[in-house]
């Protein structure tokens, strides 16, 4: 390699190092450094806050405190439509969380504040036809499994599949087992006169025999690790399935002409999870599975598939695993036709 002497460097390279270039900074430099660094990364600075004109949460230095009596083009903020569960300051509709009663001074985010002072609504304020309510009760302590029980539709199948945290572990610790989920969606075909015959139904809450169709759970564990006990989101209580269909009953006019069954009640667990879920329970000593359905997918087309092929051959999901004569689509169809 060639070297080079002070007289061989270029004229600009000779004025560049005799400035303060790749000089370390002056210590109140640094110090100054460290301090904005703590600043910005501290607990008040990170925090985060609920706006109180669309409900969102934003980050403590991205809103703004302001009184309600100053808030800019307040007017904008009344809706169109009173309701008797509107939270109103003033006149005006806000979210109870990004308020401050005791100071009476209201959290704005960035985008609505921006929007109120150029005199437009925020598109995402509450008084923009974006308020819906508290969820009720009876409703917001429902379970997964308890909610489609009383559902009037079925868009979506759960297919939930517990594995090790560490893909690949030999053992793993059961308190950890539910610790996230992650999803993605998959497609198959179904009988449209049979989902026709199931919307249309009267009687809640639906047969037991629709966790069977919806729900599918797979241990991935390692081998000869037997795991025991499931997901308390599969969890099925009578008394609240039928609580919520009463509050729906009263209070929602689509289920306003139900008809809750006792006899269906009864076939519910008091508190449990039920045989129709247990039962169906799948376990797979493949770990590695885990790092192969993290790798994402292709779509496959598999192109008609008909209740004689389901049979004879396996259906490849997005997922890019393969489900055989037991998967969602001939189960659901068989269910459904035994149910209506």
């Amino acid at each position: 390699m060639p070297s080079y002497t002070e007289d061989d460097q270029p004229q600009c390279v000779t004025e560049l190092l005799q400035t303060s270039f790749m000089q370390a900074p002056p210590k109140e430099v640094l110090d100054q450094i460290i301090v904005d660094f703590l600043r910005r990364t501290s607990n008040d600075a990170l925090k985060l806050v609920v706006c109180a004109c669309c409900g969102r949460e934003a980050n403590g230095n991205e809103s703004t405190l302001l009184s309600l009596s100053t808030i800019p083009n307040r007017n904008l903020l009344k809706p169109h439509e009173a309701h008797p569960a509107h939270d109103l300051y003033d006149g005006i509709l806000l979210e109870p969380a990004g308020i401050d009663l005791r100071t009476k001074q209201a959290s704005f985010c960035e985008e609505c504040l921006n929007r109120l002072k150029i005199g437009k609504l925020p598109p995402l304020a509450l008084a923009n036809n974006m308020w819906i309510g508290a969820v009720p009760l009876e409703l917001s302590v429902l379970t997964l499994a308890e909610r489609l029980l009383i559902s009037m539709y079925f868009p979506t199948a759960y297919v939930f599949k517990l594995y090790p945290k560490h893909a690949g572990s030999a053992s793993w610790d059961p308190s950890q087992l539910y610790d996230g989920m992650k999803g993605n969606v998959s497609t198959y075909p179904l009988d449209p006169a049979l989902v026709a015959d199931m919307i249309d139904g009267k009687l809640f809450p639906m047969p037991p025999k629709i966790l069977c169709c919806t729900v599918a759970v797979t241990f991935i564990t390692p081998s000869g690790q037997h795991m025991k006990g499931l997901p308390s989101h599969l969890r099925v209580r009578r008394i609240k399935v039928y609580e919520a269909l009463c509050w729906l009953k009263k209070n929602n006019p689509l289920y306003a002409n139900i008809t809750i069954s006792g006899e269906r009640l009864h076939l519910l667990p008091e508190d449990g999870i039920p045989t129709e879920i247990s039962q169906n329970v799948r376990e797979s000593n493949d770990v590695n599975a885990v790092i192969r359905e993290h790798e994402g997918y292709v779509p496959v087309d598999t192109g008609e598939v008909t209740e004689s092929a389901m049979e004879d051959d396996s259906i490849v999901l997005s997922s890019g695993k393969k489900h055989s004569k037991s998967s969602f689509c001939l189960r659901i169809s068989k269910i459904l036709k035994e149910m209506f």
